[in-house]
């Protein structure tokens, strides 16, 4: 019998999706799939995307709420805000129950006070899910962190 996982997506091209069972432990974490584009840029592989939603089969995603940051080209805004769409529109497209929730909620939640430092997510996720740690050992997997924090949050919105 497969176990129910439950998702957690960071938005953006440095985000990734993480994975906890049914019963909160550590399950998978992966970076986001991204291509390169014709100028350069990165984008999401939303077909790599769906690929790993397929195969992880998670009874629920929760999908941070992402909006422009100050200070944000309107290029920057307009790629940002075309990831989390085409993130919406990749869990529609598949059937998956998903829901979004603010930064701030969720890192409440996570026990992140306001503006800490991405390594307080790293740090958090570690204490939560110790045998994630081979995953979390860079200074920059801060996103597969809060992809795992959320992912737990998912979890306990939809236990039991």
């Amino acid at each position: 019998m497969k176990r129910r996982l439950f998702a957690g997506i960071d938005p953006g091209v440095s985000g990734a999706v993480g994975f906890v069972r049914e019963d909160g432990s550590f399950a998978a974490v992966l970076d986001m799939p991204t291509l390169a584009t014709t100028t350069g840029r990165r984008q999401i592989d939303f077909a790599a995307l769906a690929a790993i939603l397929r195969d992880h089969a998670p009874a629920f995603a929760l999908v941070e709420r992402v909006g422009s940051r100050p200070g944000e080209g309107a290029m920057g805004a307009f790629a940002f805000g075309l990831s989390y769409g085409g993130i919406l529109g990749t869990l529609g497209a598949l059937g998956l129950p998903h829901d979004v929730v603010q930064p701030a909620s969720w890192k409440r939640k996570a026990g992140i006070p306001p503006g800490a430092p991405k390594a307080a997510s790293i740090a958090q996720a570690l204490r939560l899910l110790p045998t994630a740690a081979p995953h979390l050992a860079r200074k920059k997997d801060d996103g597969r962190a809060e992809a795992l924090l959320l992912a737990l949050q998912g979890w306990e919105r939809r236990r039991g």
